[in-house]
């Protein structure tokens, strides 16, 4: 009797700090989200992460709650309301405390949650890489020159780009193009699509352009100048490329858009917005705008909305001058009233030949140019911050 006693009570014994000290098992989780607006906030469900906490366990044994601190956890006090939308409170990465409550034995433990809030890669638009080419069907491009337009403004260095030929594959992240720096068009024209990816995550951002060839004798926009003239090495689209020389250019014919209403040089029949049309800038009528440079300061007429200014004043007195053309006398006429500070007569070749005073054009509303040669001149006139320049020609 007493041997069975002993036995009774050394089972209790063992089976007591069984149940006492019986562990709540529990695995820490981890959510990733990219950040639309890279602000480093973002809305988490954080009732997702359960199933990996709880690693196999029935969810309905336990109960789970989550906590901004450890000592919340363990309390449990202050619990987030509403777990299935909360917003992180600490920019990119912030931890939280998960209580992991047995409801039969009531014993708990305490999780971890790593929240993570990942910044997505821009993707800016390219205007496109447009070649001329002899035969106008083929060339080889580098589609890696759209990167500094695609990537600016960008958070990190640490980006990846890759580029496919449709965007099943840039969304599936198969079949990368292996040979962007000398890529040759198999259709023209032909969509590239371009993948940033943020290494580290699975944040990527999404665009496209078009390459694209033409014939390099032809004239897209009847303007006069070959679609070859129009790529301008100049720097007034803001493409960041140096005044170096007009005629040298990068190129590509898409990123020349002098006067940036979003027409290309090549397409655009009034390149420099100067409501003359490109073709009408021939000034010295040899057939070619690109010579003609009537203030000589290195830019042709055609890119120089600055020769043709007949803005504000001008328009406002509906100004106009006669006889054109004229042997000896040229008479200023305006509606409205207008104060004129000079008027300068210069060459086809640029060179000023003759200029009139203020003084002089308010004592007299006509200019005696009887000492000019014959030919064709080209007269500006300036008033505030308005001027107009008009062809002249003399007999």
């Amino acid at each position: 009797m007493k041997n069975y006693m002993m036995k009774k009570l050394l089972l209790l014994f063992l089976c007591f700090p069984l149940l006492m000290f019986s562990q709540v098992v529990a695995n820490d989780a981890m959510l990733e989200i990219c950040d639309d607006d890279n602000d480093g906030y973002a809305y988490f469900d954080l009732t997702i992460t359960q199933d990996v906490i709880l690693n196999g366990q029935a969810n309905e044994d336990f109960q789970l709650t989550y906590h901004l601190t450890q000592m919340d956890a363990e309390s449990p006090a202050n619990e987030i309301s509403d777990p299935t939308s909360f917003q992180n409170t600490e920019a990119f990465h912030q931890v939280l405390y998960v209580r992991v409550e047995d409801l039969s034995a009531g014993e708990f433990t305490v999780a971890m949650v790593d929240l993570y809030v990942y910044l997505t890669p821009p993707a800016n638009p390219y205007v496109g890489i447009v070649h001329c080419s002899e035969d106008g069907d083929f060339s080889i491009f580098d589609l890696t020159e759209s990167e500094d337009t695609i990537l600016e403004n960008s958070e990190t260095d640490d980006l990846e780009v890759y580029y496919f030929i449709n965007e099943f594959d840039a969304q599936s992240n198969v079949n990368p193009l292996s040979n962007s720096e000398a890529y040759t068009n198999v259709s023209n024209p032909q969509e590239i699509y371009v993948k940033v990816g943020n290494p580290g995550s699975d944040c990527y951002s999404l665009t496209s352009f078009t390459i694209e060839v033409v014939a390099c004798e032809e004239d897209e926009d009847g303007d006069l100048v070959d679609n070859e003239g129009e790529d301008v090495g100049d720097d007034l689209d803001e493409e960041d490329r140096p005044f170096d020389n007009i005629n040298e250019g990068d190129g590509n014919l898409a990123n020349d858009d002098t006067d940036g209403d979003g027409i290309p040089n090549y397409l655009d029949d009034d390149d420099d917005g100067d409501g003359i049309l490109t073709a009408d800038e021939d000034y010295n009528n040899n057939g070619d705008p690109i010579d003609d440079d009537i203030n000589n300061n290195g830019i042709p007429d055609y890119l120089d909305a600055e020769v043709a200014l007949a803005v504000n004043a001008f328009e406002r007195a509906h100004f106009s001058i006669y006889p054109n053309p004229t042997s000896g006398i040229v008479n200023l006429v305006a509606e409205n009233s207008i104060d004129l500070e000079s008027a300068k007569i210069y060459s086809v070749q640029g060179n000023l030949v003759k200029t009139f005073s203020a003084k002089e054009l308010e004592l007299s509303n006509q200019l005696n140019i009887s000492e000019l040669s014959s030919g064709v001149y080209f007269l500006q006139l300036h008033s505030g911050e308005s001027e107009i320049v008009r062809k002249l020609i003399v007999e």
